[in-house]
């Protein structure tokens, strides 16, 4: 019992029988499902959580909220940024913020950690996944950068706590994406070789092209983009294809005959078909849900990913005006709650250029409904058309019936819940598409946008023609291209995918798209400061930096 003992071995403690930092990050099998963690994070943060929906651009130029009428029929507007009022305080800014900087303490700690000498990984192990944690870091110092501007670039695990953080300059922060994401694609794994849902190399070259824009290299960011482009694992999806190729409906008249349903454009978006190794060549990285397998999404009780219930219109609650609840439909309705409406410019002023209107295949009965009908046969007007005079909430007809975008739907639902009056089966309005993280008509868009900010006008218009021929719309000319197109072609190709507000601010077009397309800016006739093309550091995080010098945008002060 006297016996001497040698403190450095015999008395270092060293957990077996729980997880700490000793033992997490030993095997591959650690590391991956660290990085398995960041995924579901990224999934969770931005596709499931009601409150940051707004990354797709509530009150932007392509989203509004709307409410109820006034007494003259105008709509009035709930505000979520409140524009002219925009603050350090703003709770989504916060929330965004806070949830790109836990993905890179979270990446940061995977890159580390590989190093450590208790990682037992082969050389070729240690490349992989430094390369994906780094092109993670990157993705989600992106956000920042283009949405901040100035902002602490941490490169290192913290591992205690501090105070006294300091704004790097955004063109530092775009050349650490740039450094990480160019180590990247020497290792990450090609798209035929990484699982569903995590980012392969082509990912690391899309995401590079826009950074390099961000950095004004604009022939570096044609490479990258190109690398994905001339790459044969990845090309544009020009016929039907899929699970509901066959697909049968009967319309939104939901009475009649069935017809044949759907184009390509539809079949995109249809469960089953999102996923590169579903067959979809033009899908690069996909997040990835699923109701029935553990982690693989909230059920619909719980809450999920919510397109379908924001976006898509509520007509369904209202009566006619005798008093006859119209009734729920499950096949391409859902439970919506009509709280996310697009803006004019998005439903209507965006599909008439050129005279596409009725050319444009996004534009499509398929993929965007205008018309709502009475659906329960028990009414006076079955089968009709919902208009003001058959409406029973006349004061909230501008939230009942604007456009609904079918991408943000489910065609058929799983039954998770049911309708009380009309018996019909719908999910609660949550969706479980593995939804598009990065996809192919991007790429293109990000090459056009190099090209034409490097002077190639024509090159440019080449690429926005083929994500424009594939939608069958008229291809445009050279003299046509400039900064608005391109971000005209974003909203029609993807509308619900790109994360809007990333997009207007690192191109600094946000105050000038919300003057002349958001609907309650306009109507409310708000003068929004050039200074609000970002955002501002949220305060509290400038209070919890005690002893450090992390500084407000000076206009926010």
């Amino acid at each position: 019992m006297f016996a001497s003992c040698i403190v450095d071995t015999n008395l270092k403690e060293v957990p077996k029988d729980f997880y700490s930092p000793e033992n997490s990050f030993v095997s591959k099998a650690n590391f991956e499902s660290a990085l398995a963690d960041i995924y579901k994070t990224i999934r969770n943060n931005l596709h499931m959580n009601y409150a940051n929906v707004f990354m797709f651009g509530v009150d932007s130029d392509v989203n509004v909220s709307l409410n109820t009428d006034d007494e003259d029929g105008n709509p009035r507007y709930n505000e979520y940024m409140n524009w002219n009022t925009l603050n350090k305080d703003n709770t989504y800014v916060r929330n965004q913020w806070q949830f790109c900087y836990n993905w890179i303490f979270k990446a940061n700690v995977v890159i580390d950690r590989v190093e450590d000498e208790n990682a037992r990984l082969t050389d070729d192990e240690k490349a992989e996944i430094m390369a994906e944690a780094k092109f993670l870091r990157a993705f989600s110092y992106r956000f920042l950068a283009n949405m901040w501007g100035d902002v602490p670039l941490v490169l290192k695990e913290t591992t205690a706590p501090k105070f006294d953080f300091v704004r790097t300059p955004r063109a530092e922060v775009y050349q650490q994406c740039k450094d990480d994401l160019t180590e990247a694609i020497k290792y990450m794994k090609t798209v035929d070789q990484q699982p569903a849902g995590r980012a392969p190399r082509a990912a690391a070259y899309h995401l590079l092209s826009e950074i390099n824009i961000c950095l004004g290299g604009y022939q570096g960011a044609i490479a990258a983009a190109s690398a994905v482009i001339n790459n044969p694992n990845f090309y544009l999806m020009t016929e039907r294809f899929g699970v509901r190729t066959n697909f049968t409906f009967n319309g939104y008249t939901y009475q009649g005959p069935q017809k044949p349903w759907g184009d390509v454009y539809w079949d995109l978006f249809q469960e089953g078909n999102m996923n590169w190794k579903e067959g979809n060549h033009e899908s690069i990285w996909n997040i990835q849900r699923s109701p029935t397998i553990l982690g693989g999404g909230q059920t619909p009780s719980g809450g999920s990913m919510n397109f379908e219930h924001l976006a898509s219109p509520i007509y369904w609650t209202g009566p006619d005006i005798n008093a006859v609840a119209n009734w729920l439909k499950d096949t391409l309705c859902g439970r919506p709650a009509g709280a996310l409406n697009s803006t004019h410019y998005m439903s209507e002023l965006v599909w008439q250029y050129k005279g596409d209107y009725d050319r444009d295949i996004r534009n499509s009965e398929y993929n965007i409904q205008r018309i709502y009908y009475w659906v329960n046969p028990n009414g006076e007007f079955y089968g009709q058309p919902c208009t003001r005079e058959t409406y029973g909430l006349n004061a909230w007809w501008q939230r009942m019936v604007p456009p609904s975008f079918k991408k943000g739907v489910t065609t058929v639902h799983y039954g998770l819940a049911r309708d009380a009056s009309s018996g019909q089966n719908h999910d609660n309005a949550q969706i479980f598409k593995d939804w598009y993280m990065m996809r192919l008509p991007e790429t293109y868009l990000l090459r056009a946008e190099a090209k034409f900010r490097s002077g190639d006008l024509q090159g440019a218009a080449d690429d926005i023609n083929v994500v424009r021929g594939r939608a069958k719309a008229t291809l445009v000319d050279a003299s046509d291209v400039d900064i608005d197109l391109i971000l005209d072609e974003r909203a029609r190709e993807l509308y619900l995918e790109e994360f809007r507000y990333n997009t207007l601010m690192r191109m600094g077009k946000m105050v000038e798209r919300l003057h002349r397309y958001n609907g309650n800016i306009i109507w409310r006739n708000y003068k929004i400061a050039d200074y609000k093309n970002l955002f501002p550091i949220p305060q509290s995080e400038i209070e919890a930096n005690k002893d450090g010098g992390l500084t407000q945008i000076p206009e926010y002060e």
